[in-house]
């Protein structure tokens, strides 16, 4: 069955294009090439609303998550991971986190109190959106290491942000 009502649809545009285009340039700072992002999105949410589950989670979280991921693809398509450096990209993660999400004081400070691999490879995976296979070789470490990372410094940030 296919949701399609317009009305709806302008008024959860209206709700909700701030907040995802503000998602969107935390992963893309190009205004452009965000913008176009942010209208992909729309298209996919238009075309996918009936695959929406409210028993996996809240509207919100599917619309960043498909937000997310069309942003995320559109880097891995424009092959921006690979334009850059990788070890300068993962030295500047420990530079000044804060930097990532201006708004969001807390969450760099935590992130700067947490292991240095353990900032480098969830920031690389959450922000910018790199698989297993990825992160495996630029951090030269098996998978298993890499998950044990992200979750040990994922529950430091947790506890941190909640102290």
């Amino acid at each position: 069955m296919k949701l399609r009502h317009q009305p709806a649809f302008a008024e959860l545009y209206d709700l909700t294009n701030a907040k995802l285009y503000g998602l969107i340039l935390k992963i893309i700072p190009d205004e452009g090439l965000a913008a176009d992002v942010l209208q992909d999105a729309y298209s996919k949410i238009w075309t996918n609303a009936d695959q929406y589950r409210a028993d996996l989670g809240s509207a919100w979280s599917w619309l960043c998550q498909l937000t997310r991921n069309q942003a995320i693809d559109r880097i891995r398509q424009r092959k921006r991971l690979n334009e850059t450096d990788d070890s300068t990209v993962v030295e500047d993660f420990s530079a000044d986190t804060s930097t990532l999400w201006p708004e969001h004081v807390d969450l760099g400070r935590c992130l700067q109190l947490i292991k240095k691999e353990q900032q480098n490879v969830i920031i690389s995976s959450y922000v910018y959106g790199w698989s297993h296979a990825e992160l495996m070789e630029k951090f030269d470490a098996p998978l298993g290491t890499l998950k044990s990372w992200i979750r040990r410094g994922l529950q430091e940030l947790r506890e941190c942000l909640e102290a």
